[in-house]
């Protein structure tokens, strides 16, 4: 199996496959997610969190960050692409959203990333690697990966800078 032409694509095959997905079905997963990831924050917590990419049918977990930043934790985001255009009305939490660059020493309690696809505890991203580099920083967060139920696969190539994940949420 050759990682380099296979990972692009299932990259490919999985992004179509979520561009078919019901938008009404992939709300109202997002808020079964976003109730799963809010068990696992606590009262001054770190956590990093991504924000949702606008019509890519990702999980949406803005009620998450809410209702962090509502129990007290102090929440944080990157924007590891920033050709890529977030939700508009993500200035639901401006002012208390804080933004994480990739190389400072802040530590996390929590930290959820986005996935393409999974199998076991690793995930599939965009192949930027952002995600790898910031997690290979991070080893005493826990790490959580959420995505969507039909997005498992039989098989993922492995590379040595792949970070696994301590859990991963699916609905």
């Amino acid at each position: 199996m050759n990682i380099n032409s296979t990972k692009p694509e299932l990259r490919r095959a999985l992004l179509a496959k979520r561009n078919q997905l019901d938008p009404v079905d992939v709300t109202r997963r997002s808020k079964i997610l976003a109730e799963k990831l809010f068990e696992l924050v606590k009262e001054n917590y770190k956590v990093h969190c991504f924000l949702p990419l606008a019509d890519d049918n990702e999980p949406d977990l803005r009620v998450f960050i809410g209702d962090a930043m509502e129990l007290g934790a102090q929440v944080y985001t990157s924007d590891p692409d920033s050709r890529k255009v977030l939700y508009p009305d993500h200035q639901l939490v401006k002012g208390r959203l804080k933004q994480y660059k990739l190389g400072n020493n802040m530590r996390f309690d929590l930290i959820v990333v986005p996935m393409l696809g999974f199998y076991g505890k690793h995930r599939l991203g965009f192949g930027g690697g952002f995600y790898d580099k910031f997690l290979a920083t991070q080893p005493n967060a826990q790490k959580i990966g959420v995505c969507f139920k039909e997005f498992k696969l039989e098989n993922l190539p492995v590379e040595n800078h792949d970070q696994m994940l301590d859990k991963i949420l699916v609905v």
